[in-house]
């Protein structure tokens, strides 16, 4: 079966990630999904922004001086929406020496045209409009961002993105709509307690990277706050394990592909195998045409590889036309 392409925030290998035109431009292309991360305001409200701050995508620190945290970050859950709605979005950058440079240079310029933020409401409304204005049905892969952080915030991202996806009709595993998030706790407490609760039951991914990235905080009997491993993921014979809780993986692509035995070939580890042997999807993350792993001598490459030697399920992308091109969809 031909894997399903997923637009990474969008089509963002060419206009800003995370902005409905990079949502509309991917649906254009031809997408099979649209992904995004979801994070709470100050007043409650579900944000799509694939970080926990807002400073590396737009003009918060110019226009709110001064409300940074002490490491520098404005976060979104110190603002309300109102306040985010009002300010300028660009393509991602970081900031070196007092100059901004953008993270994949020869992507959308900085600072050109017009673009903002929105919210998990009007994307799904945009959505529920292309259904009715192209007649396709575009489903989302929604991950929610640092369910743990909110939690330390007294706040509860999983339930209150559920909440919303009942409100818009995303109730069964039929409904075009996968949640995902690298904490395996959160997973875990939304198949036990918060799908029953709201009537919803939709697939679950767990995403996999590395502990040392710093995806899994759980709070310790005496209070504190500690990073949970979660490298155990990748040891063989542990999907079995995963599958109690989730449907499918989303793994780093690197996680599933090495270099071959010959010169710019690309071979599958086992994670892929033994994941569909314990009956879950797999849909890797990201391929980027801009940022290819050192085994990958082309993009082409790399998808043939995922879809030949990893028989993926879904391929995640910052290029969903690419992507659709090397499997000869386009």
């Amino acid at each position: 079966m031909t894997p399903l392409v997923i637009a990474h925030r969008g089509a963002s290998g060419y206009l800003p990630e995370s902005t409905l035109p990079a949502k509309a431009l991917a649906v254009g292309q031809g997408a099979d999904y649209v992904e995004h991360d979801v994070v709470m305001t100050r007043d409650n409200r579900l944000l799509i922004n694939h970080d926990l701050w807002l400073d590396n995508v737009s003009d918060v620190a110019m226009r709110y001086p001064g409300r940074q945290r002490a490491d520098g970050h404005y976060y979104v859950i110190d603002f309300d929406l109102d306040e985010i709605l009002t300010l300028a979005v660009t393509e991602r950058f970081t900031t070196v020496d007092g100059q901004q440079r953008p993270v994949f240079p020869d992507r959308f310029p900085l600072w050109q045209s017009n673009f903002g933020f929105h919210t998990l409401e009007s994307e799904l409304e945009f959505l529920r409009g292309v259904r009715h204005s192209l007649g396709r049905d575009v489903g989302i892969f929604s991950e929610l961002k640092s369910p743990w952080f909110h939690e330390q915030e007294g706040r509860d991202l999983p339930s209150a993105v559920y909440d919303v996806l009942a409100r818009y009709g995303y109730r069964t595993r039929e409904d075009r709509c996968r949640v995902m998030s690298f904490d395996a706790r959160a997973l875990q407490r939304i198949r036990a307690d918060i799908a029953p609760r709201v009537g919803v039951d939709l697939p679950l991914t767990q995403l996999i990277g590395h502990t040392e990235d710093h995806e899994t905080f759980e709070q310790l009997p005496d209070g504190t706050w500690a990073n949970y491993d979660y490298d155990w993921m990748l040891e063989h014979n542990s999907m079995e394990q995963v599958r109690t809780w989730a449907d499918g993986i989303g793994p780093d692509l690197t996680m599933l592909v090495r270099q071959g035995t010959q010169p710019g070939s690309i071979a599958a580890t086992d994670l892929a195998d033994e994941a569909h042997a314990a009956g879950l999807y797999v849909t890797p993350w990201t391929v980027r045409v801009d940022q290819l792993p050192s085994c990958a001598p082309t993009v082409d490459a790399l998808v043939t590889a995922l879809v030949q030697e990893c028989r993926v399920d879904g391929i995640i992308t910052d290029f969903p036309d690419r992507v659709l091109r090397a499997l000869g969809r386009s």
